[in-house]
């Protein structure tokens, strides 16, 4: 069968702004992208796009062998471009071949197996399902939950539609979604575990987990990066948001590894167990009282650190609150002047700001 080709050109008055953001997020969801004539080369397990900047435009061709995936690179494309530059309202309209509303080839369902409390505010799910062998993957480390309603029998999921965007079921509500780290992950026994921090806001995402129990049904969507890349000398930083994603990354390291984990937590009941190599330390650093978001002690951690000389052999990985994210990229950046192929960091999260409104207001809130 041949292949299916679609193509889209946006005005994009601002691109210079943004394009680096968005090629930079495509390398995030285990796509390969490569510079080629004057543009990038996207390479995906479920197809193949071409990005081709202009004159204040941006060109995208898609290619894939069956409808699904080509609604799926699709999607990709135009989520990630909507929420990178949500203050431009980039318009996407796609043209091509078409394939009609088709469920998400990464769509899996998940059932709650079991549940345990790590420490006072981290909660940890197992759940069960089939073919899972698409997560496991070192350097795609995160993936999306949808959230049924309490109670439902017969659980309607969304499609993907020929523009690129979220088909909700007719007559049903929008489900609400959030991204997380896969803390472990083993396809041979059908289970995922997923650590999630119990902050104090009532979203949808926190409500559900409390309630969660054996039984109750998730879909996951994925998996998207931020995983690990390979190094001698690994540095890890990230508050509670960041560390089941730490902790993940400490566990799967090989025993010659080194390093240092700094983590920040409420207070020593959050402390928990990582197996970490010999040469691996891992560094609690207490809020004690101080809010969530105002202490400074991430960035003061990274400040003392002596680097090597020699950055090839380094890695440096943070998820936390915004502001101590953009006050350690720029640290790097300026002071230590560490490769960006050698760093994945972002915030997970942004004081004052809900889920809700971080995802109305777009990437430009979250990032550098």
């Amino acid at each position: 069968m041949a292949a299916l080709n679609a193509h889209a050109t946006i005005a994009f008055p601002k691109l210079n702004l943004y394009l680096e953001k968005i090629v930079t997020l495509l390398g995030d969801h285990d796509m390969r992208v490569e510079p080629r004539d004057g543009g990038y080369v996207v390479t995906a397990p479920f197809g193949t796009a071409r990005l081709t900047p202009g004159a204040e435009k941006l060109g995208l061709s898609v290619e894939a062998e069956d409808g699904s995936s080509l609604n799926r690179i699709k999607h990709v494309l135009t989520n990630l471009i909507d929420f990178v530059a949500r203050a431009e309202n980039p318009r996407i309209v796609w043209s091509g071949d078409k394939a009609g509303d088709t469920a998400p080839t990464d769509l899996r369902v998940l059932t709650v197996h079991g549940v345990v409390d790590l420490t006072p505010h981290m909660r940890r799910v197992r759940f069960k399902g089939d073919d899972l062998a698409l997560y496991d993957v070192a350097d795609q480390i995160h993936c999306r939950l949808l959230f049924q309603p309490r109670d439902v029998i017969d659980p309607q999921w969304p499609k993907l539609g020929d523009d690129g965007r979220i088909v909700w079921p007719k007559g049903g509500q929008q489900l609400a979604s959030r991204i997380y780290t896969i803390r472990r992950i083993n396809p041979d026994s059908k289970t995922i575990d997923i650590d999630f921090y119990l902050h104090g806001a009532d979203g949808a995402g926190v409500r559900w987990i409390r309630e969660a129990a054996p039984g109750r049904m998730v879909g996951m969507l994925g998996p998207g990066g931020h995983g690990s890349k390979p190094a001698d000398w690994n540095v890890l930083v990230g508050d509670e948001t960041g560390l089941p994603g730490i902790a993940r990354i400490v566990e799967e390291l090989p025993p010659s590894a080194r390093g240092i984990a700094l983590i920040e937590i409420a207070d020593a009941a959050e402390e928990q167990k990582i197996v970490a190599p010999s040469g691996v330390e891992i560094r609690w650093l207490h809020r004690n009282g101080a809010r969530r978001g105002t202490a400074d002690l991430l960035e003061n951690a990274v400040r003392s650190l002596e680097w090597p000389e020699d950055f090839n052999g380094t890695f440096f990985w943070c998820g936390c609150e915004y502001a101590a994210f953009r006050s350690i990229r720029h640290f790097l950046r300026d002071t230590v002047k560490l490769p960006k192929d050698r760093q994945v960091a972002f915030a997970h999260w942004r004081r004052g700001m809900s889920n809700d409104d971080i995802i109305e207001a777009g990437g430009d809130v979250v990032s550098d």
